[in-house]
C-alpha cells in the first residue's frame, strides 16, 4: 500500500467518524475529493458527461462543483419531495394532523368518490384527482394532483409555502434565496448548493447536525417506496380538473413507472419487471428527487453517505428503469466508481 493510499483511507476514517453529526453551517466546507474517498478523475468525468450545473457532498463536506452552483432555479418535478417534506413538518408541529388527513378538510368542494383523497396519496401519486379511477385504485403520474397538494399545504399552513419552509427549513442555513419562487409560488428555486443542504438532511433521515427537526417515525413510514408493485396504472388519457387547480406542469397520466420504486415525491432503487433494480450500477438504498425525467436531480447514496446534486442537465440520459447500458445507468457507475473507499459489500 502506497503513503498517498494510506493517508487517503486515514482521512476517510476520521470522515466516517464524524459524519453522522456533520452538517454544513453558513457555508460549506470544501474539501479535496481523496479527502473524503472520492477520485476527482472520474468526478471530472462524470461532470463532463451530464453537463450542466452541479455538485457532489460526502461526509457533510462539499467535494467537488460544477458550473454554476449560486443561482437560484426552477428545479421542476425535484420540488415534489419538498412538498412531501413541507408536509411531514405540518405533522411534527401538528398543523396537520396525519399523512392520512383527507384534503377535503380544507375547503376542497371535492365530488362524492373523491372525498376521501389524503394527502398521503397526492404525494404518492395515487390519489385518482382529475382520473377516471377513486382514490387508492390506480397509479398516476399527476401533476393535477401534485397541483391539488401544493394548494392544500398553503392551505393548511395559511400561509405562502415559502414563509413555510423560512420557519420549518431555517435550520439548513440556505445561502442563495427562496425555498419556493417558480410555479405561482409552489415550485422550488433552490440554488445547486442548496439543494445539497436538503439532500444532506433527506440523507440523513431528517437529522441536521445533531438536531432532529422531524421525527424519525415520520420519515421511516413515509419515505420509502409508497406505491405497492401491484397497483395498476390508470386508464386516464384526458384529465377532469373539476376544481380547476391547473397543472403543476405536466400531464394527469405520464408514466407507467412508479408500482415498486416511487413514494412521497421520491424514486428509489426498486426492482422493475425485468427484475433489475432502476438503476442497477448503483448502491440499493440509493433514492432521488427527480426533475423532467432527469434534467434535475438530487441522488442520496445512504450507504456511501454521498449527496450528488445535478441542475440543467444538458446529457443526463433518458430515464430508463432497470437499462444497464442506458446513458443514466453508465453515468451512475462512473459516479460510484469514484468511491474509492467504503464501499459497501451489496450493491
Amino acid at each position: 500500500m502506497s503513503l498517498r493510499q494510506l493517508l487517503v483511507i486515514l482521512a476517510c476514517w476520521q470522515g466516517i467518524a464524524l459524519a453522522k453529526d456533520e452538517a454544513p453551517g453558513e457555508r460549506w466546507e470544501k474539501v479535496k475529493p481523496e479527502q473524503v474517498g472520492l477520485q476527482e478523475k472520474k468526478l471530472k468525468q462524470y461532470a463532463e458527461r451530464v453537463k450542466g450545473d452541479g455538485c457532489i457532498v460526502r461526509y457533510g463536506k462539499m467535494a467537488y462543483q460544477w458550473g454554476d452552483v449560486k443561482s437560484s432555479r426552477d428545479w421542476a418535478s425535484a420540488a415534489k419531495p419538498v412538498l412531501g417534506t413541507m408536509l411531514l413538518f405540518g405533522v411534527e408541529h401538528r398543523v396537520i394532523d396525519s399523512v392520512h388527513t383527507p384534503v377535503a378538510k380544507y375547503g376542497w368542494p371535492l365530488r362524492e368518490d373523491d372525498a376521501g383523497i389524503t394527502f398521503r396519496q397526492l404525494a404518492c401519486m395515487t390519489s385518482g384527482y382529475a382520473c377516471e379511477e377513486g382514490p387508492g385504485a390506480a397509479w398516476a403520474y399527476n401533476d393535477y394532483g401534485i397541483e391539488l397538494f401544493a394548494q392544500s399545504l398553503e392551505r393548511a399552513f395559511g400561509r405562502s409555502l415559502n414563509d413555510a419552509a423560512k420557519d420549518y427549513l431555517a435550520p439548513l442555513q440556505f445561502e442563495d434565496g427562496r425555498t419556493f419562487g417558480s410555479r405561482r409560488g409552489r415550485g422550488c428555486t433552490l440554488s445547486p448548493r442548496d439543494m445539497a443542504r436538503l439532500g444532506w438532511f433527506w440523507l440523513n433521515e431528517f437529522k441536521w447536525g445533531d438536531r432532529r427537526l422531524i421525527s424519525h417515525r415520520l420519515f421511516t413510514r413515509n419515505i420509502r417506496v409508497g406505491v405497492v408493485p401491484e397497483l395498476p396504472r390508470s386508464v386516464t388519457t384526458h384529465p377532469d380538473d373539476y376544481l380547476k387547480v391547473g397543472t403543476y406542469g405536466g400531464g394527469v397520466n405520464q408514466t407507467p413507472w412508479g408500482p415498486g420504486c416511487y413514494g412521497f415525491g421520491f424514486w428509489f432503487n426498486g426492482q422493475v419487471a425485468t427484475g433489475e433494480r432502476i438503476w442497477p450500477s448503483a448502491t440499493s438504498d440509493a433514492f432521488q428527487a427527480n426533475g423532467i425525467w432527469n434534467r434535475d436531480t438530487v441522488t442520496m447514496y445512504p450507504s456511501l453517505e454521498l449527496v450528488v446534486v445535478v441542475s440543467s442537465a444538458r446529457k443526463p440520459g433518458a430515464f430508463q428503469p432497470g437499462v444497464v447500458e442506458g446513458r443514466a445507468n453508465q453515468n451512475m457507475k462512473l459516479l460510484m466508481d469514484a468511491v474509492i473507499t467504503d464501499r459497501p459489500k451489496q450493491w
